[in-house]
């Protein structure tokens, strides 16, 4: 019984560990910069992404509120990234969500990568903004 519940704790390290990694750098953050954030050392930082320890209730809560994605998804428990709030959405944000939803392959890929996704769109932005500014100084 005990081997079990330690093969178990194996995989949610292992699975705590790639999913801390994987979101600290999806958002930017260098494990100091975490590690910062959070109040720990960046070597701990660096141990939970290796899996070599496991942080506290106290720190995993942190580690959450600083990346904003539940503790649920970091330990394997759900697919769904991020935090539940209080915080209602807004009409105009249920129109944007639902015009996307209209959009099947768009809302898919916005749904499977959306910081990635909503950086192209603000490149795609920013190149339309300078093509204007040309088309502006040529008329």
């Amino acid at each position: 019984m005990a081997d079990h519940e330690n093969e178990n704790m194996d995989n949610v390290k292992a699975i705590f560990a790639a999913r801390l990694k994987k979101v600290r750098a999806a958002q930017g953050y260098s494990q100091p910069e975490l590690a910062k954030r959070v109040g720990v050392s960046d070597r701990n930082i660096s141990n939970y992404e290796t899996g070599y320890s496991f942080p506290s209730i106290k720190v995993l809560y942190r580690i959450s509120q600083v990346l904003k994605v539940s503790i649920d998804y970091l330990l394997g428990l759900t697919n769904h990234v991020g935090l539940k709030t209080n915080e209602a959405v807004s009409n105009p944000e249920k129109k944007l969500l639902e015009t996307l939803s209209h959009e099947p392959d768009l809302y898919q890929m916005m749904l499977k990568d959306p910081e990635k996704m909503a950086n192209r769109i603000y490149q795609t932005w920013n190149l339309i903004r300078e093509l204007d500014d040309e088309d502006d100084k040529n008329t």
